[in-house]
């Protein structure tokens, strides 16, 4: 009978007739692969199906049956039996083998393949499949935990490595954040961090919003909180990130310094679901490593989130680093392009309004049992609630009042700090300039008054907080440790938007660009002085500032200056500061100054000027003058200067002055001056040429031409050339000049040749029909 089941003697049946189907008791060994017992499951199942099959059909089961006694549908049973599918329950299977067990029994075969349908053993088999699954799953499991433990030992790493580390969202403080504190509003006053109470504002609903819909987005996203000094712009964000439910978990990193952002992006510590918090934006935008940092912020808000950049600015900053430049001419550049491009193209830009509307005056009415605000409410003038709670009223009435000794030696000390900070010096202030330049806002008298020891005793007064919360000149934080840093000072936020509101046309003294020039030591901020200096009249102190400049590595202040000079019709001081321009390598100067005196009207001074810049290497304003003589109808002076604009390197510019001869019908003259501009070295003016001749019906003029192009280097003429031959009907002309063009060294010539030669054969072939 087992000759006639050939099928179940392998399998299971094979292995208990060798001795092999394991132990006693246990259907299956626990220690091979899940995929390999299955696959052997499997096997032994399609064994049984086969036998199932081979039954006598009176006594065979079909799979409608066995499912009656299963409890599964008959096509999920052809799926086990076929090695489809796993059986889920084991006692169905075991159901199931047994049915067709019983079916075996009654045709007279169970005997033989008792093993294959031992519903003890495929009980242990199918737990036996069970537990390798879970074994590996398990492993599985451990690796998957482990590769993200160690992604997070890498990630505590790479935090730990760089100076400001990213911490949870609800462990940064107000004050960590930078939050202004606030005054007491107690006559006793209040030891330590004053926050009062907060008051929602139409703008908070608008960050909040854009929060909640930046924290479900899949990208970084920038959020722009803006507004003039001291108006809450850091407790509006501060008061939204802490409202948002989906960020509690999130991460928050501080940076202070553009260096600290720029090695917080390059670490790799700005992951998903972190914030990036960049209190006074402006300050790292508008330094030296401004533009570098925006870069760096433009390529991350590219990459996948959700990750927050909430950036806080003043809107005179925002305004300056995202207006177009100004009219600029030959080669100049936008010092702010990325800070623009990454500010303007924010997820959201939120607006901090300096005051309290009338509703929200009414709302703060109502709140009450909070000094600070109560206070605020009644010593505040239009509404100018927070800058009241930062003591900025205080701090200017202290600096107004300031007007005998000693108090105004400070006064004179916070004053220079007002106009460096207006006039572009961004960064601390050394004590040494204060020093140099205090003398300029005092009088006779009150210098007369200044002992040995003023300016010691005026910057500690300039160091008194006003309610304990703020001073004129603040101490700046040391950036790599603890403590102040010595020898320098900050002016007060408040104070600097006053003095940009009350000196705005005021032009400080002479002590001050004295004393900027003998302690600024950038490059970009000397240069800034420099224009200002120049703006307002003071040229020498101007052009000191701009050597200075220059000896820093800032080579443009120059023609800056000139170009200056040049609009207020000083132009012999115009034309020296370009000649310094190009002597310390900016040439495009004189070209500047050409254009501008060009539009002007003089055509004169401007070729003077277009002369120098060639002569210094620059030979734009001669071919562009040259262009514009052109289209003007001077057509002697536009030749005139495109030669010297050939001789000073724009090989093009007698080729360019042709091809608009050319355009107007003038081919006479355009001739000329192609034949000219190939002399001095214009491969595609010899193109030109050749074209135009053979145009004119002189082909051997255009084939002297191209021989002269060849000549020079360039057979691609010879092809130019062929091709009108060949558009013309002249095949075989045109196939003696691709010819030509191959010899000389064009070498896809020779596949333009095998074309000619095609279709010269084919016409030779029409004219013998």
């Amino acid at each position: 009978m087992l000759a006639f089941f050939p099928c179940v003697h392998g399998g299971l049946v094979g292995q208990l007739a060798r001795g092999q189907a394991g132990p006693a008791g246990d259907g299956m060994a626990d220690d091979g692969s899940a995929a390999a017992l299955e696959e052997e499951f499997f096997d032994d199942l399609r064994r049984v199906e086969r036998l199932r099959r081979r039954l006598p059909s009176g006594v065979r089961p079909s799979l409608r049956d066995l499912a009656k006694g299963t409890g599964r549908s008959h096509n999920t049973l052809d799926n086990w039996l076929s090695g489809k599918a796993f059986p889920s329950d084991g006692e169905e299977l075991v159901g199931l083998i047994a049915g067709i067990g019983r079916a075996a029994t009654r045709a007279g075969v169970a005997g033989g393949v008792a093993a294959l349908l031992d519903a003890g053993r495929w009980r242990e088999r199918h737990a036996a499949v069970n537990r390798a699954r879970l074994r590996e799953a398990e492993v599985a499991r451990q690796g998957r935990q482990a590769a993200v433990d160690l992604a997070g030992a890498e990630v505590r790493a790479r935090r730990g490595a760089v100076a400001d580390p990213p911490q949870r969202l609800g462990a940064w403080s107000a004050a960590r954040l930078r939050v202004h504190p606030a005054i007491s509003g107690t006559a006793a006053g209040t030891s330590g961090f004053v926050l009062p109470r907060y008051v929602s504002r139409p703008h908070d609903r608008q960050l909040r919003e854009a929060l909640r819909t930046a924290a479900a987005g899949g990208r970084a996203a920038l959020l722009v909180v803006r507004g003039g000094s001291c108006t809450g712009k850091t407790r509006t964000a501060y008061e939204a990130v802490r409202h948002i439910p989906a960020l509690a978990d999130w991460d928050l990193v501080f940076p202070r310094t553009a260096a600290s952002a720029l090695e917080v992006l390059s670490a790799g510590v700005f992951t998903p679901r972190t914030v990036l918090w960049l209190d006074d934006a402006h300050r790292l935008l508008a330094g030296p490593d401004g533009e570098t940092l925006a870069a760096a912020l433009l390529s991350r808000l590219s990459r996948p989130g959700p990750a927050i950049v909430v950036a806080t600015l003043w809107d005179a900053a925002f305004a300056d680093l995202t207006a177009p430049p100004r009219e600029r001419t030959f080669g100049s550049v936008d010092p702010h392009r990325q800070a623009g491009e990454l500010l303007t193209g924010a997820a959201a830009v939120v607006r901090v309004p300096a005051a309290f509307g009338a509703a929200e005056l009414t709302a703060l009415d109502t709140l009450g049992g909070d000094p600070a605000l109560t206070a605020a409410r009644s010593s505040s003038r239009d509404g100018r609630i927070t800058q009241t709670l930062a003591a900025g009223l205080q701090l200017v009435d202290r600096y107004e009042s300031a007007d005998e000794p000693p108090a105004c030696f400070a006064r004179a000390l916070v004053t220079a700090a007002m106009d460096a900070s207006r006039l572009g010096w961004h960064g601390p202030l050394p004590d040494g300039f204060l020093r140099d330049a205090a003398p300029g806002y005092l009088d006779g008298e009150q210098r007369t008054a200044a002992g040995p020891d003023w300016f010691a005793t005026a910057l500690d007064d300039a160091r008194v907080q006003v309610q304990r919360v703020a001073a004129a000149l603040e101490p700046v934080p040391s950036p790599g440790g603890m403590g102040a840093q010595p020898g320098v000072s900050r002016l007060a936020d408040y104070l600097d938007a006053h003095g940009r509101a009350t000196r705005e046309h005021i032009c400080p003294p002479p002590s001050f660009w004295s004393a900027a020039a003998d302690h600024i030591r950038g490059a970009g901020q000397l240069a800034r002085l420099s224009r200002e200096a120049e703006a307002r009249g003071r040229h020498q102190d101007a052009e000191r500032l701009a050597q200075l400049a220059a000896a820093a590595g800032d080579f443009a202040t120059y023609a800056v200056l000139a170009e200056m000079r040049e609009r207020a019709g000083e132009r012999s001081g115009a034309e020296r500061l370009a000649r310094l321009a190009a002597d310390a390598g900016d040439a495009g100067c004189y070209a500047a100054l050409a254009w501008m005196r060009e539009r002007t009207g003089d055509h004169e001074g401007a070729e003077h000027l277009a002369r120098m810049a060639g002569q210094a290497g620059n030979p734009d304003a001669l071919r562009d003058l040259a262009e514009r003589r052109e289209q003007s109808g001077e057509l002697r002076g536009a030749e005139r200067l495109a030669r010297l604009a050939v001789k000073a390197g724009a090989r093009d510019a007698l080729r360019t002055l042709a091809r608009g001869r050319e355009l107007i019908g003038d081919h006479e003259r355009a001739e000329r001056l192609f034949a000219l501009a190939a002399e001095a070295g214009s491969l595609r003016a010899y193109s030109a040429l050749a074209r135009l001749r053979e145009l004119a019906g002189d082909p051997q003029g255009a084939e002297a031409a191209a021989r002269s192009a060849a000549d020079a280097g360039h057979p691609r003429t010879y092809t130019a050339l062929a091709w009108m031959r060949e558009r013309a009907g002249d095949h075989r002309g045109a196939q003696r000049l691709t010819q030509l063009a191959a010899d000389a060294g064009d070498r896809h010539a020779f596949r333009e040749l095998s074309r000619l030669r095609e279709r010269t054969a084919a016409a030779a072939d029409a004219d013998d029909g």
